[in-house]
């Protein structure tokens, strides 16, 4: 019976509206798509090449929206900023009449690298619409997080090479834990995971735990029982 009821409150929790969450006051932390780390995008014509074609984002949003019956299934986009910011908030706009659920901002241009990130553009385009804008770019830390979320007034942050450096990162952890890469570690070997997705990520993890030796030593292991050997030496993993 207990089973049952847990069994029935999933499933009422997937019932509810994602947008809520951007209502309840507090920060809301997402893990963003990282299309460029899945050897990315805009040679494909996709990815943040698409804040040119505002009507072709129209439509695929519209196209979604046509496909799916639910009038809460959230459908959002992530975007860039143009040099001219009156042309990222017409996208909005368009985007935000045609059904989109919320936007999130990564705060540079496309052409734009490790520049700094463009926090006041973001702040703009935030009060320029009604619907929830999230706040994107080099988010490294909780303390960041929250400081991004205030300066912007957004209704909450995307963080990706944060997430990757230390997957902990939302629960305040200033670096990665030994716990998250044994989770790490049972996650892929029970999934198959390949080895170069494996190590990459645990690369990623381990770089501010590690000494530029140790990285050097560890990066050029080349099987999982090479990393699984490393690991247990070094670790007691």
């Amino acid at each position: 019976m207990k089973c049952d009821s847990i069994q029935t409150a999933i499933c009422q929790e997937r019932k509810k509206d994602p947008v809520e969450m951007f209502h309840s006051g507090q920060l809301v932390k997402i893990c963003a798509p990282m299309v460029r780390y899945s050897k990315w995008a805009m040679a494909e014509g996709y990815g943040a090449c698409l804040i040119n074609k505002p009507e072709l984002v129209q439509d695929m949003v519209k196209q979604v929206r046509n496909q799916v019956e639910n009038p809460r299934f959230s459908v959002s986009i992530k975007i860039r900023i143009h040099d001219d910011l009156t042309r990222t908030i017409d996208l909005c706009r368009k985007a935000e009449a045609t059904g989109v659920s919320w936007i999130t901002v990564h705060g540079r241009t496309v052409e734009e690298r490790h520049q700094p990130v463009h926090y006041d553009a973001i702040k703009i385009i935030k009060e320029n619409m009604s619907i929830p804008v999230i706040a994107n770019g080099d988010i490294r830390s909780l303390k960041e997080a929250e400081n991004v979320w205030q300066i912007t007034g957004t209704d909450g942050v995307m963080v990706a090479r944060g997430l990757l450096a230390n997957p902990a990162m939302f629960a305040g952890y200033e670096e990665t834990p030994l716990k998250c890469i044994w989770d790490w570690v049972d996650i892929a070997l029970e999934l198959g995971t390949p080895y170069m997705c494996f190590h990459q990520h645990l690369m990623y993890m381990m770089e501010k735990i590690t000494s530029k030796q140790e990285r050097r030593v560890f990066n050029a292991l080349s099987s999982t029982s090479a990393v699984l050997d490393y690991l247990t030496d070094h670790y007691g993993i």
